[in-house]
């Protein structure tokens, strides 16, 4: 919130509601949208089973979510996403995840970081004809991580 309002814009919290009426008014008032971080996405948004009882999801966030991106993109609205929030948006648009990166997915790579979360734990390669390093110029960034 306090990112939004630097920036020099209103924050405002979108109820869990499934209400398109409502919902449609709010995201009409929007001239961006921010999905932030939080619960896990439900794999059935991606086609899939839950893998085990760990997934830890918000059915009602799931389902306003598809709602205001699905309102967003038929409006032209822009929209962020910021750690669950880019995930959401790739599932959503039809992209997939990884459940458990350490039971799917062979790294040297550790996913779960120990305090101080804001030290970087890992590099990350950026891909030069990407829209990313044409905004930041930069092939590779340290990032923290905490997924679990």
């Amino acid at each position: 919130m306090d990112g939004v309002s630097q920036a020099g814009g209103i924050p405002i919290i979108l109820p869990l509601s499934d209400d398109k009426n409502e919902i449609s008014q709010l995201v009409d008032i929007c001239d961006g949208l921010l999905f932030t971080g939080g619960q896990d996405v439900s794999p059935y948004i991606y086609n899939e089973e839950p893998l085990n009882e760990t997934t830890s999801c918000c059915e009602k966030r799931d389902s306003m979510e598809l709602l205001v991106l699905n309102l967003a993109i038929s409006s032209d609205i822009p929209v962020l996403g910021i750690c669950r929030g880019i995930q959401f948006i790739n599932a959503a648009l039809g992209g997939t995840l990884y459940q458990d990166i350490p039971l799917q997915y062979s790294t040297l790579t550790t996913h779960h970081q120990n305090p101080p979360y804001d030290i970087p734990a890992h590099n990350v390669n950026i891909e030069t004809d990407s829209p990313l390093f044409d905004l930041i110029k930069t092939k590779g960034l340290q990032l923290n991580s905490y997924y679990y």
